[in-house]
Protein backbone atom coordinates (compact mmCIF):
# COMPACT_ATOMS: atom_id res chain seq x y z
CA UNK A 1 0.00 0.00 0.00
CA UNK A 2 2.76 2.42 1.27
CA UNK A 3 4.30 0.90 -2.32
CA UNK A 4 1.47 2.55 -4.21
CA UNK A 5 1.16 5.60 -2.24
CA UNK A 6 4.77 6.56 -3.14
CA UNK A 7 4.50 5.42 -6.58
CA UNK A 8 1.37 7.99 -7.13
CA UNK A 9 3.17 10.78 -5.46
CA UNK A 10 6.09 10.03 -8.63
CA UNK A 11 3.65 10.03 -11.09
CA UNK A 12 2.13 12.99 -10.17
CA UNK A 13 5.40 15.04 -9.42
CA UNK A 14 6.38 13.99 -12.59
CA UNK A 15 4.19 16.48 -14.39
CA UNK A 16 4.50 19.51 -11.81
CA UNK A 17 8.34 19.58 -12.37
CA UNK A 18 8.00 18.89 -16.29
CA UNK A 19 5.69 22.02 -16.07
CA UNK A 20 7.87 24.67 -14.06
CA UNK A 21 10.56 22.69 -16.34
CA UNK A 22 8.90 24.22 -19.31
CA UNK A 23 8.24 27.85 -17.51
CA UNK A 24 12.03 28.31 -16.58
CA UNK A 25 13.19 27.41 -20.39
CA UNK A 26 10.37 29.96 -21.04
CA UNK A 27 11.68 32.30 -18.86
CA UNK A 28 15.46 32.26 -20.59
CA UNK A 29 13.86 32.81 -23.99
CA UNK A 30 11.57 35.58 -22.45
CA UNK A 31 15.22 37.87 -21.54
CA UNK A 32 16.44 37.09 -25.55
CA UNK A 33 13.24 38.30 -26.48
CA UNK A 34 13.64 41.36 -24.20
CA UNK A 35 17.40 42.41 -25.16
CA UNK A 36 15.19 42.75 -28.93
CA UNK A 37 13.78 45.66 -27.51
CA UNK A 38 16.97 47.55 -28.12
CA UNK A 39 17.66 46.21 -31.79
CA UNK A 40 18.61 49.50 -34.18
CA UNK A 41 19.44 49.71 -37.40
CA UNK A 42 23.15 48.97 -38.12
CA UNK A 43 25.03 48.75 -41.44
CA UNK A 44 23.55 46.86 -44.42
CA UNK A 45 20.12 47.90 -42.75
CA UNK A 46 20.24 51.25 -44.08
CA UNK A 47 21.19 49.80 -47.25
CA UNK A 48 18.47 47.15 -47.23
CA UNK A 49 15.73 50.17 -46.08
CA UNK A 50 17.24 52.32 -48.58
CA UNK A 51 16.99 49.87 -51.38
CA UNK A 52 12.95 49.42 -50.92
CA UNK A 53 12.55 53.51 -49.90
CA UNK A 54 14.13 54.17 -54.01
CA UNK A 55 12.78 51.04 -55.64
CA UNK A 56 9.07 52.19 -54.87
CA UNK A 57 7.94 48.43 -54.08
CA UNK A 58 9.34 45.03 -52.46
CA UNK A 59 8.99 42.83 -56.27
CA UNK A 60 11.17 46.12 -57.77
CA UNK A 61 13.61 46.12 -54.85
CA UNK A 62 14.11 42.32 -54.83
CA UNK A 63 15.38 42.11 -58.73
CA UNK A 64 17.47 45.74 -57.90
CA UNK A 65 19.15 43.79 -55.22
CA UNK A 66 19.63 40.31 -56.83
CA UNK A 67 21.25 42.05 -59.83
CA UNK A 68 23.81 43.65 -57.95
CA UNK A 69 24.66 42.55 -54.41
CA UNK A 70 21.88 40.40 -52.77
CA UNK A 71 21.29 36.81 -53.67
CA UNK A 72 18.96 36.46 -51.23
CA UNK A 73 14.99 36.59 -53.02
CA UNK A 74 13.57 36.71 -50.25
CA UNK A 75 14.80 38.32 -47.53
CA UNK A 76 13.58 42.06 -48.65
CA UNK A 77 10.10 40.67 -48.11
CA UNK A 78 11.04 40.55 -44.10
CA UNK A 79 12.79 43.68 -44.05
CA UNK A 80 9.63 45.11 -45.95
CA UNK A 81 7.39 44.32 -43.19
CA UNK A 82 9.89 45.08 -40.01
CA UNK A 83 10.55 48.80 -41.81
CA UNK A 84 6.34 48.94 -41.83
CA UNK A 85 6.30 49.05 -38.48
CA UNK A 86 9.02 51.70 -37.88
CA UNK A 87 11.46 51.28 -34.74
CA UNK A 88 8.97 49.04 -33.07
CA UNK A 89 9.47 46.68 -35.77
CA UNK A 90 13.19 46.50 -35.17
CA UNK A 91 12.13 46.41 -31.30
CA UNK A 92 9.68 43.12 -31.68
CA UNK A 93 11.66 41.27 -34.53
CA UNK A 94 13.63 38.84 -32.11
CA UNK A 95 10.50 38.13 -29.79
CA UNK A 96 8.22 37.40 -32.92
CA UNK A 97 10.57 35.02 -34.67
CA UNK A 98 11.30 33.01 -30.85
CA UNK A 99 7.29 32.86 -30.64
CA UNK A 100 7.19 31.27 -33.93
CA UNK A 101 10.08 29.33 -33.88
CA UNK A 102 8.98 27.56 -30.34
CA UNK A 103 5.38 27.18 -31.79
CA UNK A 104 6.63 24.97 -34.84
CA UNK A 105 9.35 23.56 -32.97
CA UNK A 106 7.02 22.35 -30.54
CA UNK A 107 4.65 21.12 -33.54
CA UNK A 108 7.81 18.92 -34.66
CA UNK A 109 8.55 17.62 -31.40
CA UNK A 110 4.69 16.54 -30.97
CA UNK A 111 4.74 14.93 -34.62
CA UNK A 112 7.90 13.22 -33.57
CA UNK A 113 6.55 11.67 -30.56
CA UNK A 114 3.68 10.12 -32.37
CA UNK A 115 6.34 9.05 -35.44
CA UNK A 116 7.68 7.33 -32.50
CA UNK A 117 4.49 6.10 -30.73
CA UNK A 118 5.37 7.72 -27.44
CA UNK A 119 2.57 9.77 -25.41
CA UNK A 120 4.27 13.63 -24.60
CA UNK A 121 2.08 15.79 -22.79
CA UNK A 122 2.18 20.02 -24.03
CA UNK A 123 4.35 20.61 -21.36
CA UNK A 124 7.06 18.16 -22.29
CA UNK A 125 6.78 18.98 -25.92
CA UNK A 126 6.58 23.02 -24.86
CA UNK A 127 10.02 22.13 -22.42
CA UNK A 128 11.88 20.32 -24.97
CA UNK A 129 11.44 22.92 -27.73
CA UNK A 130 12.26 25.33 -25.43
CA UNK A 131 15.16 24.09 -24.52
CA UNK A 132 16.40 23.15 -27.50
CA UNK A 133 16.32 26.83 -29.07
CA UNK A 134 17.77 27.91 -25.70
CA UNK A 135 20.75 25.82 -25.74
CA UNK A 136 21.41 26.21 -29.57
CA UNK A 137 20.95 30.60 -28.15
CA UNK A 138 23.30 30.30 -25.18
CA UNK A 139 26.22 28.11 -27.37
CA UNK A 140 26.22 30.40 -29.99
CA UNK A 141 29.32 33.19 -29.92
CA UNK A 142 27.40 35.54 -31.99
CA UNK A 143 24.39 36.17 -30.01
CA UNK A 144 23.97 40.16 -30.97
CA UNK A 145 24.16 39.11 -34.91
CA UNK A 146 21.97 36.22 -35.25
CA UNK A 147 18.83 37.03 -33.25
CA UNK A 148 19.41 41.71 -33.00
CA UNK A 149 20.77 42.54 -35.57
CA UNK A 150 18.12 42.62 -38.91
CA UNK A 151 20.72 41.84 -41.72
CA UNK A 152 22.32 38.91 -39.80
CA UNK A 153 18.47 36.93 -37.96
CA UNK A 154 16.93 37.23 -41.33
CA UNK A 155 18.82 34.74 -43.48
CA UNK A 156 20.32 32.96 -40.84
CA UNK A 157 17.61 32.28 -38.07
CA UNK A 158 14.56 32.80 -39.22
CA UNK A 159 14.82 30.15 -41.90
CA UNK A 160 14.74 27.59 -38.92
CA UNK A 161 11.76 28.29 -38.24
CA UNK A 162 10.22 27.73 -41.52
CA UNK A 163 12.28 24.12 -41.45
CA UNK A 164 10.59 22.94 -38.20
CA UNK A 165 7.33 24.22 -39.92
CA UNK A 166 8.08 22.40 -42.53
CA UNK A 167 8.92 18.93 -40.87
CA UNK A 168 6.40 19.28 -38.98
CA UNK A 169 4.12 19.26 -41.69
CA UNK A 170 5.08 16.81 -43.63
CA UNK A 171 4.83 14.38 -40.59
CA UNK A 172 1.62 15.15 -39.86
CA UNK A 173 0.73 14.70 -43.16
CA UNK A 174 1.92 11.58 -43.15
CA UNK A 175 -0.08 10.52 -40.27
CA UNK A 176 -3.18 11.44 -42.62
CA UNK A 177 -4.83 9.36 -44.39
CA UNK A 178 -4.41 10.00 -48.43
CA UNK A 179 -6.84 11.90 -50.60
CA UNK A 180 -5.68 13.22 -53.57
CA UNK A 181 -7.14 16.41 -52.77
CA UNK A 182 -4.98 16.81 -49.51
CA UNK A 183 -2.17 15.68 -51.27
CA UNK A 184 -2.18 18.17 -53.84
CA UNK A 185 -2.88 20.81 -51.55
CA UNK A 186 -0.10 19.80 -49.39
CA UNK A 187 2.26 19.86 -52.17
CA UNK A 188 1.38 23.16 -53.04
CA UNK A 189 2.41 23.83 -49.50
CA UNK A 190 5.12 22.13 -49.09
CA UNK A 191 6.64 23.73 -52.54
CA UNK A 192 5.97 27.51 -51.69
CA UNK A 193 7.18 26.97 -48.06
CA UNK A 194 10.49 25.49 -49.43
CA UNK A 195 10.60 27.92 -52.41
CA UNK A 196 10.32 31.14 -49.90
CA UNK A 197 12.72 29.98 -47.04
CA UNK A 198 15.24 28.78 -49.43
CA UNK A 199 15.50 32.57 -50.51
CA UNK A 200 16.29 33.94 -47.64
CA UNK A 201 20.17 33.10 -47.81
CA UNK A 202 22.29 30.43 -49.15
CA UNK A 203 24.02 28.89 -46.11
CA UNK A 204 20.45 28.05 -44.99
CA UNK A 205 19.13 27.22 -47.97
CA UNK A 206 21.78 24.43 -48.72
CA UNK A 207 21.14 22.95 -45.27
CA UNK A 208 17.19 23.05 -46.76
CA UNK A 209 18.70 20.58 -49.77
CA UNK A 210 20.51 18.31 -47.21
CA UNK A 211 17.59 18.19 -44.96
CA UNK A 212 15.08 17.29 -48.34
CA UNK A 213 17.36 14.77 -49.92
CA UNK A 214 18.11 12.96 -46.41
CA UNK A 215 13.95 13.07 -46.54
CA UNK A 216 13.85 11.55 -49.48
CA UNK A 217 15.98 8.72 -49.13
CA UNK A 218 14.51 8.08 -45.87
CA UNK A 219 11.31 7.46 -46.71
CA UNK A 220 12.32 5.86 -50.40
CA UNK A 221 14.07 3.37 -48.30
CA UNK A 222 11.31 2.57 -45.43
CA UNK A 223 8.61 2.55 -48.64
CA UNK A 224 8.07 -1.07 -48.70
CA UNK A 225 7.05 -0.29 -44.83
CA UNK A 226 4.33 2.68 -44.90
CA UNK A 227 3.88 2.52 -48.94
CA UNK A 228 2.85 6.38 -49.42
CA UNK A 229 4.08 7.16 -52.94
CA UNK A 230 2.80 10.32 -52.25
CA UNK A 231 4.48 11.35 -49.60
CA UNK A 232 7.60 10.52 -51.59
CA UNK A 233 6.30 12.41 -54.17
CA UNK A 234 6.01 15.77 -52.25
CA UNK A 235 9.12 15.30 -51.07
CA UNK A 236 10.92 14.92 -54.15
CA UNK A 237 8.83 17.41 -55.33
CA UNK A 238 10.21 19.67 -52.61
CA UNK A 239 13.64 18.56 -53.47
CA UNK A 240 13.95 19.91 -56.52
CA UNK A 241 12.38 23.15 -55.61
CA UNK A 242 15.41 23.43 -52.75
CA UNK A 243 17.63 22.77 -55.83
CA UNK A 244 16.43 25.39 -57.79
CA UNK A 245 16.61 27.69 -55.26
CA UNK A 246 19.70 27.30 -54.85
CA UNK A 247 20.82 27.59 -57.77
CA UNK A 248 19.04 30.67 -58.37
CA UNK A 249 21.26 32.23 -55.30
CA UNK A 250 24.43 30.87 -56.51
CA UNK A 251 24.41 32.07 -59.51
CA UNK A 252 23.01 35.49 -59.30
CA UNK A 253 24.88 38.45 -60.50
CA UNK A 254 24.96 39.37 -56.66
CA UNK A 255 27.01 36.41 -55.66
CA UNK A 256 29.25 36.57 -58.37
CA UNK A 257 29.81 40.25 -57.72
CA UNK A 258 30.61 39.53 -54.20
CA UNK A 259 32.95 36.49 -55.10
CA UNK A 260 34.48 39.05 -57.13
CA UNK A 261 35.39 41.72 -54.34
CA UNK A 262 36.11 38.85 -51.74
CA UNK A 263 37.70 35.67 -53.59
CA UNK A 264 41.90 35.95 -53.95
CA UNK A 265 41.84 32.68 -55.15
CA UNK A 266 39.16 30.84 -57.50
CA UNK A 267 36.09 28.55 -55.28
CA UNK A 268 36.76 24.92 -55.13
CA UNK A 269 34.93 23.29 -58.15
CA UNK A 270 36.49 19.88 -57.98
CA UNK A 271 33.32 17.60 -55.82
CA UNK A 272 35.73 15.23 -53.92
CA UNK A 273 38.08 17.83 -52.66
CA UNK A 274 35.02 20.04 -51.54
CA UNK A 275 33.21 17.54 -49.83
CA UNK A 276 37.08 16.54 -48.00
CA UNK A 277 37.07 20.26 -47.09
CA UNK A 278 33.43 20.28 -46.10
CA UNK A 279 34.50 16.54 -44.05
CA UNK A 280 37.33 18.81 -42.11
CA UNK A 281 35.59 21.92 -41.08
CA UNK A 282 32.13 19.57 -39.80
CA UNK A 283 34.87 17.25 -37.82
CA UNK A 284 36.30 20.80 -36.20
CA UNK A 285 33.19 22.67 -35.61
CA UNK A 286 31.58 19.50 -33.56
CA UNK A 287 34.75 18.80 -31.63
CA UNK A 288 35.75 22.52 -31.04
CA UNK A 289 31.73 23.08 -29.86
CA UNK A 290 31.64 20.17 -27.64
CA UNK A 291 34.96 21.11 -25.90
CA UNK A 292 34.36 24.96 -25.77
CA UNK A 293 30.53 24.10 -24.02
CA UNK A 294 30.62 20.57 -22.73
CA UNK A 295 27.64 21.88 -20.17
CA UNK A 296 24.81 22.68 -22.50
CA UNK A 297 25.56 19.88 -24.57
CA UNK A 298 25.26 17.48 -21.57
CA UNK A 299 22.24 18.93 -20.09
CA UNK A 300 20.16 18.68 -23.36
CA UNK A 301 20.95 15.29 -23.78
CA UNK A 302 20.35 14.60 -20.08
CA UNK A 303 17.15 16.17 -20.24
CA UNK A 304 15.50 14.40 -23.16
CA UNK A 305 17.16 11.05 -21.50
CA UNK A 306 15.40 10.90 -18.11
CA UNK A 307 11.56 12.37 -20.09
CA UNK A 308 11.69 9.17 -22.26
CA UNK A 309 13.38 7.13 -19.05
CA UNK A 310 10.19 7.91 -16.97
CA UNK A 311 7.63 8.02 -19.97
CA UNK A 312 9.00 4.31 -20.28
CA UNK A 313 9.04 3.21 -16.89
CA UNK A 314 5.89 4.58 -16.17
CA UNK A 315 3.79 2.54 -19.02
CA UNK A 316 3.72 5.01 -22.13
CA UNK A 317 6.41 2.57 -23.74
CA UNK A 318 7.13 3.29 -27.36
CA UNK A 319 6.08 0.67 -29.82
CA UNK A 320 9.58 0.57 -31.59
CA UNK A 321 11.65 -2.42 -31.47
CA UNK A 322 14.63 -2.10 -29.97
CA UNK A 323 16.64 -2.92 -32.74
CA UNK A 324 14.59 0.01 -34.29
CA UNK A 325 15.53 2.31 -31.08
CA UNK A 326 19.46 1.68 -31.96
CA UNK A 327 19.38 2.00 -35.92
CA UNK A 328 17.10 5.56 -35.05
CA UNK A 329 20.19 6.50 -32.49
CA UNK A 330 22.90 5.91 -34.79
CA UNK A 331 21.20 7.63 -37.90
CA UNK A 332 20.33 10.66 -35.83
CA UNK A 333 24.07 10.68 -35.10
CA UNK A 334 24.95 10.26 -39.10
CA UNK A 335 22.47 12.66 -40.19
CA UNK A 336 23.29 15.67 -37.97
CA UNK A 337 26.89 15.41 -39.68
CA UNK A 338 25.50 15.52 -43.20
CA UNK A 339 23.23 18.48 -42.46
CA UNK A 340 25.66 20.13 -40.47
CA UNK A 341 28.50 19.66 -43.53
CA UNK A 342 25.59 20.59 -46.02
CA UNK A 343 25.46 23.88 -44.26
CA UNK A 344 28.94 24.41 -44.46
CA UNK A 345 28.97 23.44 -48.23
CA UNK A 346 28.51 27.56 -49.07
CA UNK A 347 31.70 28.50 -47.02
CA UNK A 348 33.90 25.51 -47.82
CA UNK A 349 32.98 26.35 -51.99
CA UNK A 350 35.10 29.68 -50.76
CA UNK A 351 37.82 28.14 -49.13
CA UNK A 352 36.45 29.40 -45.68
CA UNK A 353 35.58 28.90 -42.91
CA UNK A 354 31.90 29.55 -41.30
CA UNK A 355 31.95 33.16 -39.99
CA UNK A 356 30.03 32.68 -36.73
CA UNK A 357 26.64 33.99 -37.77
CA UNK A 358 27.29 31.23 -40.81
CA UNK A 359 27.59 28.64 -37.90
CA UNK A 360 24.21 28.84 -36.21
CA UNK A 361 22.20 26.48 -38.28
CA UNK A 362 24.99 23.91 -37.20
CA UNK A 363 24.71 24.91 -33.84
CA UNK A 364 20.60 24.53 -33.86
CA UNK A 365 20.93 20.92 -36.04
CA UNK A 366 23.42 19.71 -33.21
CA UNK A 367 21.67 20.71 -30.38
CA UNK A 368 17.99 18.95 -31.96
CA UNK A 369 20.07 15.90 -32.65
CA UNK A 370 21.41 15.96 -29.13
CA UNK A 371 17.93 16.66 -27.97
CA UNK A 372 16.93 13.71 -30.34
CA UNK A 373 19.39 11.23 -29.29
CA UNK A 374 19.23 11.65 -25.76
CA UNK A 375 15.54 11.03 -25.76
CA UNK A 376 16.18 7.56 -28.13
CA UNK A 377 18.86 6.88 -25.30
CA UNK A 378 16.27 7.16 -22.74
CA UNK A 379 14.11 4.92 -24.50
CA UNK A 380 16.93 2.32 -25.15
CA UNK A 381 18.23 2.37 -21.27
CA UNK A 382 14.70 1.78 -19.97
CA UNK A 383 14.43 -1.36 -21.61
CA UNK A 384 17.41 -2.62 -19.43
CA UNK A 385 17.36 -4.91 -16.84
CA UNK A 386 18.51 -3.06 -13.68
CA UNK A 387 19.13 -4.81 -10.41
CA UNK A 388 17.35 -1.60 -8.74
CA UNK A 389 13.92 -0.57 -7.40
CA UNK A 390 12.09 1.08 -10.58
CA UNK A 391 9.93 3.48 -7.80
CA UNK A 392 13.93 4.58 -6.71
CA UNK A 393 14.73 4.94 -10.21
CA UNK A 394 11.80 6.77 -11.19
CA UNK A 395 11.98 8.89 -7.83
CA UNK A 396 15.63 9.30 -8.94
CA UNK A 397 14.94 10.77 -12.47
CA UNK A 398 12.27 13.38 -11.00
CA UNK A 399 15.01 14.62 -8.50
CA UNK A 400 17.08 15.06 -11.06
CA UNK A 401 14.95 17.05 -13.87
CA UNK A 402 13.79 18.99 -10.82
CA UNK A 403 17.15 20.22 -9.61
CA UNK A 404 17.75 20.72 -13.37
CA UNK A 405 15.45 23.23 -13.42
CA UNK A 406 18.27 26.05 -11.78
CA UNK A 407 20.45 25.94 -15.04
CA UNK A 408 18.13 28.09 -17.46
CA UNK A 409 16.80 30.36 -14.52
CA UNK A 410 20.73 30.80 -13.81
CA UNK A 411 21.56 31.16 -17.79
CA UNK A 412 18.77 33.61 -18.05
CA UNK A 413 20.00 35.63 -15.43
CA UNK A 414 23.68 36.04 -16.87
CA UNK A 415 21.57 36.87 -20.31
CA UNK A 416 19.49 39.68 -18.73
CA UNK A 417 23.01 40.91 -17.48
CA UNK A 418 23.86 40.72 -21.33
CA UNK A 419 21.40 43.56 -22.20
CA UNK A 420 23.13 46.12 -20.40
CA UNK A 421 25.11 47.00 -23.42
CA UNK A 422 22.48 46.68 -25.42
CA UNK A 423 20.53 49.53 -23.62
CA UNK A 424 23.25 51.61 -23.21
CA UNK A 425 23.77 51.90 -27.08
CA UNK A 426 20.30 52.12 -28.17
CA UNK A 427 19.72 54.99 -25.99
CA UNK A 428 22.95 56.41 -27.53
CA UNK A 429 21.61 55.50 -31.19
CA UNK A 430 18.06 56.90 -29.80
CA UNK A 431 19.70 60.04 -29.41
CA UNK A 432 21.82 60.62 -32.54
CA UNK A 433 18.78 59.79 -34.30
CA UNK A 434 16.88 62.21 -33.38
CA UNK A 435 19.72 64.66 -33.69
CA UNK A 436 19.88 64.08 -36.92
CA UNK A 437 16.08 63.68 -37.80
CA UNK A 438 16.19 67.10 -36.48
CA UNK A 439 18.89 68.26 -38.44
CA UNK A 440 17.21 66.87 -41.77
CA UNK A 441 14.05 68.69 -40.82
CA UNK A 442 15.74 71.82 -40.45
CA UNK A 443 17.40 71.64 -44.31
CA UNK A 444 20.96 70.15 -43.54
CA UNK A 445 22.44 68.14 -46.05
CA UNK A 446 25.86 67.13 -44.34
CA UNK A 447 26.17 66.05 -40.92
CA UNK A 448 28.82 65.03 -38.77
CA UNK A 449 27.59 63.39 -35.29
CA UNK A 450 28.80 61.26 -32.49
CA UNK A 451 30.70 58.34 -32.92
CA UNK A 452 28.89 55.08 -30.94
CA UNK A 453 30.94 51.89 -30.69
CA UNK A 454 30.34 48.97 -32.45
CA UNK A 455 28.40 46.45 -30.82
CA UNK A 456 27.83 42.74 -31.23
CA UNK A 457 30.77 42.59 -33.84
CA UNK A 458 28.57 44.77 -36.17
CA UNK A 459 29.91 47.72 -38.14
CA UNK A 460 29.66 51.23 -37.66
CA UNK A 461 29.62 54.44 -39.99
CA UNK A 462 32.82 56.45 -38.68
CA UNK A 463 34.70 59.23 -40.09
CA UNK A 464 35.01 58.26 -43.72
CA UNK A 465 31.45 59.48 -45.69
CA UNK A 466 33.03 57.52 -48.42
CA UNK A 467 32.56 54.17 -46.75
CA UNK A 468 29.87 51.69 -47.96
CA UNK A 469 28.13 51.92 -44.38
CA UNK A 470 28.60 55.76 -44.09
CA UNK A 471 27.02 56.16 -47.50
CA UNK A 472 24.27 53.93 -46.96
CA UNK A 473 22.87 55.68 -43.56
CA UNK A 474 23.31 59.34 -45.55
CA UNK A 475 20.87 58.17 -48.00
CA UNK A 476 18.57 56.13 -45.51
CA UNK A 477 18.62 59.74 -43.51
CA UNK A 478 18.08 61.62 -46.80
CA UNK A 479 21.39 62.95 -46.44
CA UNK A 480 24.16 63.94 -48.95
CA UNK A 481 27.10 63.34 -46.50
CA UNK A 482 27.24 61.79 -43.03
CA UNK A 483 30.52 60.96 -40.56
CA UNK A 484 31.09 60.21 -37.63
CA UNK A 485 34.95 60.70 -36.71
Amino acid sequence: MQCMKKDGLINRSFPIIAGLNSLAVMFALSIYAYGGLFSRYLADDYCESTLLNSSGNFLAATIAGYQTWFNSYSILFFVQLTDWAGLWGFRFMSAVTLIFWTASLTWLIAEIGKAIQIRLSPSITLWIAGLVIFISLYQTPALYQILYWRTSLIPYTLPLVFFAGIAAYILWYARQPFQRSKAVWSGVICFASVFFASGLGETTSALQVGFLFLAVVVVWLTKSLHRRGDVLAILTISLACAVVSLLIIAFSPGTLNRLGRIMNQSPIYNPIELSMQVIVVTFQFLRDAIITSPLPALIVTLIPFGIMYFQNLNGSASGIPTSGVRIAILLTVLLMFILIGFSFAPSSFVRSFPVARARFAAHFVMTFSLALSGGLLGILASRLRIPLKTSLIRSAIVLLLGLLIVYPLRAGMKIYISTYEYRGFAAAWDERDAYIRKSVSEGAKDLVVVQLDSIGGVGEYKGNERHWINRCAANYYGLDTLRAP
